[in-house]
């Protein structure tokens, strides 16, 4: 699983650069507002789909098999859970490179050389969002083939406990999915709050309200 975690690399350096940004003297400026927004919609995009990642992750994580219709709130959970994944909802369980670099290229590149006036630096910064406009593989293989593909798993293992009424074996397994994923909850949990930051400083910068 660390492997799949270090693939985030990409969130980690975005969100350094973005604090760096957010800290320019400069970026009050009414030049740059409409820059400072569109950091705002970038941070928030990726902050979107981040809590919805989470969100269906911590439904089953957090399933409360000590209730009194746990059978039933299981399999509605799970019915739930099969109708996102065959829905558009599934694709906003990671965010869309082709809409970051499209707001990217508006307002924000054209701003670099004049933030960063060292080359190195500059460079360094265009291409951290490079790399983030063309994150889709590194996403895919977070999003699809480690966190969903775990709770699938866990979903199979439990599904039987469950139709058989063997809550105390439901636990055990939800528990043991708990423990194997602290890597992702560790880096879900880390990004959310950066992120939630990252959409405040970045609104107030930009004059802009926080939306939904």
């Amino acid at each position: 699983m660390p492997e799949i975690v270090n693939q985030l690399d990409v969130f980690a350096k975005f969100i350094d650069i973005a604090n760096e940004i957010a800290k320019l003297p400069a970026l009050v400026l009414p030049q740059y507002q409409a820059a400072a927004g569109d950091m705002y919609q970038i941070s928030q995009k990726l902050l979107m789909a981040n809590e919805n990642l989470s969100r269906w992750r911590n439904r089953f994580i957090y399933f409360d098999f000590r209730q009194a219709d746990a059978r039933t709130e299981f399999f509605n959970l799970l019915q739930e859970y099969n109708t996102m994944k065959s829905g558009p909802e599934f694709q906003r369980l990671k965010f869309s490179c082709h809409d970051i670099n499209n707001i990217y290229s508006q307002h924000i590149s054209s701003k670099i050389a004049d933030w960063f006036i060292k080359k190195q630096k500059k460079e360094e910064v265009e291409g951290i969002f490079a790399s983030l406009t063309d994150a889709d593989r590194g996403m895919v293989a977070f999003t699809y083939d480690a966190v969903v593909k775990q709770i699938d798993h866990f979903i199979e293992s439990v599904e039987t406990h469950v139709n058989a009424g063997a809550f105390n074996d439901a636990e055990e397994e939800r528990l043991k999915f708990k423990v194997e994923s602290k890597d992702i909850a560790g880096a879900l949990v880390k990004f959310n709050g950066e992120l939630s930051d990252l959409v405040i400083k970045f609104a107030k910068i930009a004059r802009v309200p926080v939306t939904i």
